[in-house]
């Protein structure tokens, strides 16, 4: 019977937006990280974590009513996915969401001029 053992090299969004003297430092952690692997005959994955919202979260942040948010999950306003049997929104949705909830507001403000 094989195991697996996973091993982590966590890259965070500031560690990318650092100037490229100081991001070749975590980049060169990676490329040994990766390097090492290699030389015991491992596999690496490399896989980005995204913030998954629920949709009563987004009802929040976005100042809206739970059923206004499920209708625009199911008009397809909102793109959310299915984690464990129940509607996750990413937060790059959640933004865009709010952005277009801001544009809507600006319009309609603009009308009363």
């Amino acid at each position: 019977m094989s195991s697996l053992l996973e091993s982590t090299v966590v890259i965070t969004p500031a560690m990318v937006a650092m100037n490229n003297t100081r991001r070749s430092d975590w980049a060169n952690t990676v490329w040994s990280f990766v390097e090492r692997a290699a030389s015991q005959g491992a596999s690496v994955k490399l896989t980005t974590v995204e913030k998954l919202y629920t949709p009563t979260e987004v009802a929040d942040l976005c100042d809206v009513s739970r059923a206004t948010l499920n209708r625009r999950i199911n008009d397809g306003t909102i793109k959310a996915v299915r984690h464990g049997g129940r509607w996750r929104v990413s937060e790059a949705e959640v933004e865009h969401y709010r952005q277009f909830l801001m544009a809507q507001a600006a319009q309609a403000s603009a009308n009363d001029f």
